[in-house]
């Protein structure tokens, strides 16, 4: 996506449900998010949308391997239940 329309997607990116980074990179596919959801039923669901909003495709990049690391605070699963 050309740069100087990066901003103007991320704040739409930013804005669907479950998205909790979105950062811009020096790479051909140079605007990348990582979105959370209860299960990949929910998470595909929640892409699907995100495609059809922008109206172009993502490319998904599962995750591989968790990790856990302690964010100090809770996080309020039943709520990213529902889009």
């Amino acid at each position: 996506m050309p740069e100087n329309e990066q901003e103007a997607w991320a704040e739409l990116i930013n804005r669907a449900p479950g998205v909790n980074h979105n950062y811009a990179r020096e790479h051909e596919f140079n605007l990348w998010f990582v979105m959370t959801a209860v299960d990949e039923k929910q998470l595909d669901k929640r892409l699907d949308h995100l495609e059809a909003e922008l109206g172009r495709p993502l490319l998904r990049l599962p995750m591989l391997e968790g990790f856990h690391i302690d964010l100090s605070f809770p996080i309020p699963w039943q709520e990213l239940e529902n889009p």
